[in-house]
């Protein structure tokens, strides 16, 4: 959504709920597909088209269905997105990611390591350990924002991590929207 947070005037990531009713929106957003470069958007997406009334949204995923296996540096990060209590919203049609979403809640995840209600400094002291992989990083980033919300800091660490990854664009969007959030500009890398 912040791709389309900046289209439709509202702040990266962050939309302003307009009250009438924008059927050329609804349609737009009727089908989502989920793939590497989106999947972290699917619970924006879901409030977004809640608070519009704009209907369910019928995920579904690219084509090639990258996020499902278990070697794709963002599978951990993609499980703790759906953790996400937004994709439970009757506005959420999973489909055929229902069933990893039920997989998300059923795994133990990084984000569980740190206790039910992981505190800021937990998540930092976990994602500044020595040894912790980029992969790890950007799934406690996730799971910070989940938390917490898409404050610059989690933001910033999460597009460092993908940098470090070799996801460039990806990285890309989470520095804009951290800076979008009022975070600093800094250079990645």
């Amino acid at each position: 959504m912040a791709y389309m947070g900046s289209i439709m005037g509202g702040a990266a990531g962050g939309f302003q709920p307009v009250t009438r009713y924008d059927p050329v929106l609804a349609e737009l957003l009727r089908e989502a597909i989920v793939g590497p470069a989106s999947f972290h958007e699917m619970a924006a997406m879901v409030r977004y088209a809640e608070s519009r009334g704009l209907g369910a949204i019928r995920f579904r995923f690219d084509d090639g269905a990258a996020l499902t296996d278990p070697m794709h540096p963002l599978h951990i990060a993609f499980l703790e997105t759906l953790r996400d209590p937004a994709l439970a919203s009757a506005f959420a049609d999973l489909g055929e990611i229902e069933p990893w979403r039920e997989r998300a809640l059923s795994l133990r995840l990084p984000s569980d390591m740190l206790g039910p209600r992981p505190s800021r400094k937990a998540l930092r002291r976990a994602m500044q350990a020595a040894g912790t992989s980029c992969e790890v990083r950007v799934a406690l980033c996730v799971a910070a924002r989940l938390r917490f919300g898409d404050e610059a800091e989690w933001l910033g660490r999460e597009a460092q991590a993908l940098y470090e990854l070799g996801l460039f664009t990806q990285a890309r969007a989470r520095l804009a929207a951290s800076v979008a959030g009022g975070g600093e500009a800094i250079a990645i890398g």
